[in-house]
C-alpha cells in the first residue's frame, strides 16, 4: 500500500488504485465493505467495480454482491463471513480463529507482525450495541534489541474517515492494566493460552470504546 493524500495500491494499471471504501450511517455492511478492501490490496477485483458491485452482472464484484448483499443492513457473523469469502473461487487462503474455540488475540498479532492482512471482528465489552469488522494492517509497539513488543493493532476501518498519508485510520490498544496490558509480562502474544483481553477502540471519528475480539482471519492471496 501507498500512503499520501489517499491511501493507494499499484494494481496492474499505471495509476495507483484508492483503497479505502467507507460505509454510511445506514447500513451496517462493515465486513462487506472490509472485504472489497481487501480485494483491492491484494489485486483480485478492481475499486471501481466494486464501488459499482451492486449494478454489475459478472466478474468478481457480482459475485460479492451476491454473496454479501443479503447481510448489507444486518451484519455478518465471523463464520458466515468465512464461508461467503470461501465460496467465491477466489484464490484465497483463510485461517480463521473465533473467541468461542480458540484465542484469538495472540495469533492476530502473530500473524500480523509476520506482514499478512487479518479480518478482526470486535464487539463492545459494555453493551450489545457495538459489533464492528476492520481491516487489521499491522502492529505498533517498542523494540528492545531484537523483541517487538505490540501494544497497538493498526485498522483500516471502513466506519471511520479516509486516511491521510497513514495506512490506517483505527487502532485496537492494550489497556494500562490487566492481561495483555503494557504492565503485563511481556510476551503474552506468544502464550499458548490467554484470558480475554480487553482493548480500546481509538479513532479520530468517535470515542474511545472498550471491546473484546470476537474473530481474527488471516487472509493471503494464494496466486
Amino acid at each position: 500500500m501507498q500512503t499520501g493524500h489517499a491511501l493507494t495500491v499499484q494494481q496492474k494499471r499505471e495509476e495507483p488504485v484508492p483503497v479505502f471504501m467507507q460505509q454510511s450511517v445506514l447500513d451496517a455492511s462493515c465486513g462487506t465493505h472490509m472485504l472489497a478492501m481487501l480485494l483491492v490490496i491484494l489485486g483480485l477485483a478492481k475499486a471501481s467495480a466494486l464501488h459499482d458491485m451492486s449494478r454489475r452482472k459478472h466478474g468478481v464484484a457480482a459475485a460479492v454482491w451476491t454473496a454479501m448483499s443479503p447481510y448489507y443492513f444486518t451484519g455478518i457473523n465471523p463464520k458466515d463471513w468465512a464461508d461467503e469469502v470461501n465460496r467465491l473461487g477466489l484464490p484465497l487462503e483463510l485461517t480463521a480463529r473465533y473467541c468461542s474455540e480458540h484465542d484469538v488475540d495472540a495469533p492476530a498479532v502473530k500473524w500480523l507482525m509476520q506482514g499478512d492482512l487479518v479480518a478482526i471482528a470486535f464487539a463492545s465489552v459494555k453493551h450489545h450495541r457495538t459489533k464492528h469488522w476492520a481491516l487489521a494492517v499491522g502492529v505498533e509497539g517498542p523494540v528492545v534489541g531484537q523483541s517487538h513488543f505490540p501494544q497497538r493493532i493498526l485498522l483500516l476501518d471502513s466506519g471511520g474517515a479516509e486516511p491521510c498519508f497513514h495506512a490506517h485510520n483505527a487502532r485496537l490498544r492494550l489497556p494500562d492494566a490487566g492481561p495483555g496490558s503494557r504492565r503485563a509480562k511481556p510476551g503474552w502474544h506468544k502464550e499458548p493460552k490467554q484470558k480475554m483481553i480487553i482493548w480500546m477502540h481509538e479513532s479520530e471519528s468517535w470515542q474511545p470504546e472498550a471491546v473484546r475480539l470476537l474473530a481474527a482471519i488471516r487472509v493471503r492471496r494464494t496466486s
